[in-house]
């Protein structure tokens, strides 16, 4: 049996080949260092869930399904250093460039009639680069593992903008145009941090971690308005875990998560609506959509190894 879904086909199919050819370069800098020049061709196929033309209602938007999504495709370009003054230990630099066809992106678009959808979409190419530093040290008992990626991101879309008729006269008092806007890609923070503190003891049968990581600002749903996209706000986590190794097998642990409890802001930029409304939570100057905290985890447990 079939059932129907409104506006959906009841077949579809994707068909395409792709040829993704690779190449590396190595050359030695001085003793322990290697120069990598690399390029390669890839693929991201969408998921079987978004392709299938399904259709969900939630108390604040609907969602979609959209066969006609196409898959991605994107040439890399990366030259990366590389320097391994201990086997356990390394420092890396690296610039990469990467050209996007069809990314996949989620917004909220027009529908059947009236309707906004939730929905995957290829919005045109975009175009990635920036830089990446990766470090690993130790020092005895204690060791330090860090990295730090910056991404320039630009897509350019077609946006719609309303807005009133300048013409008091006329009969249209509400005019739409289209404007062709660049803007970051979908999902794609412009800096991303993570650094882990490490304290080993094997004598005495201590290790434990502290790690921190930093997701800057990033676009997570595209609107089909001029500056009306949404994001999310940069937020900090930190984690942390404790082992104690005792006699007999026995592990003493302890493991704590999202210890910093920031909120998930999602958040419209200022423009043109913004400044009228004055009895909403606001960030940087734009409107607050949804702030949400999710709570500290510590978990403690004791661990039984038999020989």
């Amino acid at each position: 049996l079939k059932f129907t879904t409104e506006g959906a086909r009841n077949e579809g199919n994707q068909d395409y080949t792709d040829v993704l050819p690779s190449f590396g370069l190595k050359f030695p800098v001085h003793k322990d260092a290697n120069l990598h020049i690399s390029y390669y061709k890839g693929i991201n196929r969408p998921s079987f869930f978004e392709i299938v033309p399904y259709s969900m209602i939630y108390e604040d938007y609907k969602e979609r399904g959209n066969p006609d999504i196409k898959h991605t495709t994107a040439d890399n370009f990366d030259i990366r250093y590389e320097y391994f003054p201990r086997p356990s230990e390394q420092i890396m630099a690296g610039i990469f460039y990467k050209s996007i066809k069809n990314p996949i992106e989620f917004g909220m678009m027009n529908g059947f009639g009236q309707d906004v959808f939730y929905i995957p979409m290829n919005f045109g190419n975009a175009n990635n680069y920036g830089f990446e530093l990766d470090l690993i040290k130790y020092f005895s008992w204690f060791g330090i593992k860090a990295n730090y990626t910056y991404t320039n991101s630009d897509i350019t879309t077609s946006k719609m903008r309303v807005f009133n008729n300048p013409d008091p006269d006329a009969e249209t008092k509400i005019l739409t145009e289209y404007i062709n806007q660049t803007r970051s890609l979908f999902g794609q923070a412009a800096n991303v941090a993570n650094i882990t503190l490490l304290f080993k003891d094997k004598k005495m049968g201590w290790d434990a971690q502290l790690a921190f990581s930093y997701t800057g600002d990033r676009l997570i749903i595209v609107s089909r308005y001029l500056n009306e996209d949404t994001w999310q706000a940069g937020y900090g986590s930190m984690d942390a875990s404790l082992e104690k190794r005792l006699k007999s097998g026995l592990t003493l642990f302890a493991k704590a998560s999202n210890l910093l409890n920031s909120p998930m802001i999602q958040y419209n930029k200022p423009n043109d609506n913004t400044s009228v409304l004055t009895t909403v939570e606001r960030y940087k100057g734009g409107i607050v959509d949804r702030k949400e905290l999710y709570g500290q985890n510590i978990s403690l447990g004791l661990r039984i190894k038999f020989q």
